[in-house]
This record gives C-alpha cells, structure tokens and sequence, in this order.
C-alpha cells in the first residue's frame, strides 16, 4: 500500500495534511512530519487543524505551518491527508462540512476501531502511533530524515507510547526512535519542553482532579467528573484539561481510569484508559459510539453529564466484574 499512495502522490502538486480536532503529540508530529516529508519530494502541502497546534507542542521547527482551517478548500488541492483519525467525524464539525464532497481524501491511521473512510486507507492497527507508520512508510520511500521531520515524527511516537512505557513500545519501535535521534532529535530538550513545562493552570486542573476524584470497585475503577462552567470558576482552558486522565489512572491498584467532560454544548467528552490488557475500553467505548484503542479511548456523548457518567460506568462495572 505504501507504494501505490506514493504512486498517487507524484501525480499531485498540492496536498493537505489535517489531524484530529484537540490534537495530541501523535496528530501534530504526524502532521507536521508527513507535511515537511511531501515538500521534500516537491509538493506544495497545505497543514492544517481545527484546533489549531497546542502550545507544548509549538517548538517543534516547522509548526507553525499548521494553520486553522480555511474558509474554503484550496483550488489548488488535489489530495488531503488524514493522519491518526480513526474516525471522519474526529476531524471537527468544520471539516467534515468543508471536506466532504472532496474526491480524495487519504486516511492514515493506527487506531483498532478506524472506520475506513476515505478513498485510499493505510491502517496498521495498534501499532505503536500513527508516527510510527508514517516513519516506515517514509522510510520505504527513501526519504531522507531532516532533523525537523524527525522530531516531529519522534513526539509523535513518544507521546503516543507513554514515553515508551506502554505495551506497544516494540523492539522496532525503540529501533525507529534510535534512527530519529541519529538524524538530530535533542531528547533532553524534547522531553523538557513537552513533559517539563506545565503550565501554572494545568496543575490547578490536576489539584482539582485529586481533590475530587472518586475511586470505587476495591481501587480498580478510578474516575473525575468535570462539571459545566467548572473550567471557567477556576480559570483554566482547554488546552489544560489534557492527560487529565493520567492523573487518575496513576493511582495504585486502578485497572481502568475515566475522565467525563461537560463541554458545555450539550456533549460529555469521555477518556478512558485501561491498566490490564483483559479490559478493553475501544470496546467499551464502541457501546456509546467512541473508539481507539484497547488501552486508551474516548467517547463523545450527547446528555447530561449525571446520565452518560452512569452508563458508562456501569458498563465499565459490568466488565471489572467479569
């Protein structure tokens, strides 16, 4: 497959790369890193993303090429890139409405429960990121790893295993990392800056977090409910709401940790993460419409806050118990 997509892509002039909205390291270094990767080859390559790139993440040289969305899709473009979206409708309400009558669009993903749209798919599912498909698939390409595509690419692995401490951290994946750090990556000051520099905000979240975080089913259930208008009394934003969910799932003895978000527009943002490989929350999650993977998911729900926080859980409850 990754022959037939290159084949297609020296037909193009013009590509679009775009993520998933509320973008995590995988979805920027994907971007960023394919995007720099195709103006190598000659392409002129528009990035975009819905939410824009997040500030821990706007050190990386080249990211300020990632742009908001467009009022209307480019004359010039003739292919657009999805990378690490499993799902059409995790784009964002505004790409899905610019983007849809698009004849091509090209879905790159990683994620078990990816949907397959799109016209052309290159899914390796849970493997270890998204930037790990796009480093073999790069590399197969013959394309040479400037040290700005391999720092993109190496967030986008890092972030995604955990700082490779989670399960899909192979043996080829710690030999994928070695070759981005041999074409320049500055480990130290990548880790610094994405894992040491927290801003003052996001730690009040996490106090808050501690502070209200509930723990049930003898210590393996642990959860936090964020309730409307909350963010706004502690004076947080959105941009530190992310990884609350590693807060709680830390905590000794917890086999699956939740995060429910009130979003304030009628939708509760649900994270999961899952400590033992017997619970799967992509299959929890694909009960209420979410997905991912089975370690890490996220669902997105219409109701109050009380209602999906139940459903969820119970369901959560139901599969501890087994």
């Amino acid at each position: 497959m990754y022959e037939q997509l290159l084949s297609r892509i020296q037909q193009c002039s013009t590509i679009g790369v775009t993520s998933h909205f509320r973008p995590d390291g995988d979805a920027i270094g994907s971007t960023l890193g394919l995007g720099l990767a195709l103006q190598s080859l000659g392409k002129k390559v528009y990035m975009w993303n819905e939410d824009g790139v997040p500030a821990r993440y706007s050190f990386l040289e080249g990211a300020e090429q990632i742009l908001p969305l467009p009022e209307e899709v480019p004359a010039d473009l003739e292919m657009l890139i999805c990378v690490d979206t499993g799902d059409w409708k995790r784009l964002g309400d505004r790409s899905q409405l610019l983007f849809a009558e698009f004849p091509l669009i090209v879905n790159i993903d990683h994620h078990g429960t990816n949907t397959r749209y799109g016209h052309m798919q290159v899914i390796e599912p849970e493997t270890a990121a998204c930037a790990f498909v796009l480093f073999n698939m790069l590399k197969s390409w013959g394309v040479n790893f400037t040290k700005p595509m391999a720092e993109a690419l190496y967030v986008g692995i890092n972030t995604d295993t955990g700082s490779f401490q989670y399960g899909s951290t192979t043996p080829e994946v710690m030999h994928a990392a070695g070759e981005l750090l041999a074409a320049g990556v500055d480990v130290a000051d990548v880790n610094r800056r994405v894992y040491q520099e927290i801003p003052y905000t996001a730690l009040l979240m996490q106090r808050e977090v501690l502070n209200h975080m509930v723990v049930e089913c003898g210590g393996a259930l642990s959860h936090y409910s964020m309730p409307a208008g909350r963010k706004a009394e502690l004076g947080v934003g959105l941009e530190d709401t992310k990884d609350l969910v590693d807060v709680v799932r830390v905590l000794q003895g917890v086999r699956v940790a939740v995060i429910f978000e009130d979003l304030d527009d009628g939708r509760i943002r649900v994270s999961l993460r899952s400590k033992d490989p017997a619970v799967s929350v992509a299959a929890i999650a694909s009960q209420f419409g979410g997905g991912g993977h089975a370690m890490a998911s996220g669902i997105r729900m219409r109701g109050e806050l009380a209602d999906c926080r139940e459903r969820v859980l119970n369901a959560i409850r139901k599969e501890l118990q087994a």
